[in-house]
């Protein structure tokens, strides 16, 4: 045991006097989670679209209507769900922005227009995400309009509209005779503006339910915010801290890596075995030095969010399990590295581009609630997605355990499938 400590110590010193190793594994990874704290602060998803969640509690025509606008607007990726509370719930695990839901109480009549609040439609949105709020209230206006519009120059809709406004008023224990009055004429008045513009329309030879009205939006759309769920993001320095793990875990694989590879081709660790040393304690000893380091990435990388941008931990433990099984996953994969490519330029080139493209899919470049949902399916196989999930749940987002089992069990898998083939490797170099 005193043999593989003594290994991994000597590692770790070099790694130390090596300013270019410690710049990229240590710094640059601080300055990333910094740059991307900045950027996102302002918000935006840079085109991407935003992931919907509707319910349909409404069996009107116009429900299904707005539904189906919503399903095909370029801006939305749209999931129907059964029932409020699991949209709710997706809202705040951050599966989704926002959740649109078409209340039963959304009506094909004139009920919802006649009786002061407009046809209603409810939103309820995660507030760490205020930057698409503004774009779905204006697009849910957009699609209600646009529905309403057709309501209202088409002939069959507007007869029933009308009736359903007459028996309201009727019906109406609040109005006085000539309230009622009144709204009768209103009534009518409105049937007779409707009928000319359908007129106009069937005259201009234009389709009457295709031609839109203006000037009046008669629906109302409540946006409500969700109260922030304990472990939600406070400010982006939450959500580009997992960004900053990305590249410091990178770093330090490729520093290893790159250093074994060295050391094997200019015969370092042939001469290491002179020592009273086997070869299962040299490699252990350089696992041990790369697992040191990727943790103590991490830790570093976590003061510096929690202390210099006020962030917080839900789940210390939970996080710090996360960080272990993250420092063993990659220290598998450095040690999977060494051992595949035989010479310095192969680690150097192949090995590092390889694990750049990893990090950039993984979450390294762009936040994985924030891709497109083909890069989303993409980035499960990437490490580093794996870590980005283990790490942001205990970190913000305060799921429960049963859902950090999945990510972790993954990591700990590509640990131990990297070090077996890592070793494996390095043995047949050494035949």
């Amino acid at each position: 045991m005193n043999a593989i400590f003594t290994i991994a110590c000597k590692d770790l010193r070099l790694m130390s006097r090596d300013k270019g190793e410690m710049f990229f594994t240590f710094v640059f990874p601080r300055i990333l989670a910094t740059v991307f704290g900045l950027v996102f602060a302002g918000g935006g998803d840079g085109g991407s679209k935003i992931d919907l969640a509707v319910v349909i509690e409404s069996d009107a025509t116009l429900a299904r209507d707005l539904a189906r606008d919503l399903a095909e607007d370029g801006a939305f990726e749209v999931t129907q769900v059964p029932q409020r509370a699991l949209a709710e719930e997706l809202v705040r695990k951050g599966r989704v922005t926002a959740a649109i839901i078409l209340p039963a109480s959304m009506q094909d009549s004139a009920a919802g227009l006649f009786s002061g609040g407009g046809i209603p439609i409810e939103a309820l949105v995660d507030p760490s995400r205020r930057a698409e709020i503004g774009l779905i209230q204006g697009k849910l206006n957009e699609l209600a309009f646009r529905q309403l519009s057709a309501m209202f120059t088409d002939a069959d809709s507007m007869r029933q509209l009308m009736k359903g406004a007459r028996e309201s008023v009727a019906r109406a224990t609040d109005l006085s005779p000539t309230q009622k009055l009144a709204a009768g004429a209103l009534i009518a008045a409105g049937g007779a503006f409707s009928d000319s513009i359908i007129s106009r329309g069937s005259i201009d030879g234009e389709a009457p339910h295709r031609r839109d009205a203006s000037g009046w939006s008669p629906v109302s759309i409540k946006i409500e915010e969700l109260a922030a769920r304990k472990g939600g993001p406070r400010d982006s320095f939450d959500v580009s801290f997992p960004q900053g793990i990305v590249w410091g875990l990178a770093g330090c694989v490729m520093a290893f890596a790159t250093s074994l590879v060295s050391e094997r081709v200019r015969g370092t660790l042939d001469r290491l075995r002179l020592a009273p040393i086997t070869r299962g304690q040299l490699l252990a000893g350089k696992g041990v030095a790369c697992f040191t380091t990727a943790l103590l990435v991490q830790l570093v990388l976590l003061a510096l969010t929690v202390f210099a941008f006020s962030s917080h931990v839900q789940q210390p433990l939970r996080l710090l399990l996360a960080f272990l099984a993250a420092a063993f996953a990659f220290s598998g994969i450095s040690m999977f590295i060494a051992g595949a490519c035989r010479t310095e330029a192969q680690a150097q080139g192949a090995g590092r581009g390889a694990l750049l493209l990893l990090a950039i899919i993984g979450g390294g470049s762009l936040p994985l609630f924030l891709m497109p949902p083909f890069f989303k399916t993409v980035s499960l196989v990437s490490p580093f997605r794996w870590a980005v999930a283990a790490i942001e749940g205990p970190f913000w987002r305060d799921t429960p355990f049963s859902d950090q089992l999945l990510p972790l069990a993954v990591l700990v898998a590509i640990g131990a499938v990297g070090l077996g083939l890592g070793v494996q490797a390095m043995r047949a170099h050494n035949r």
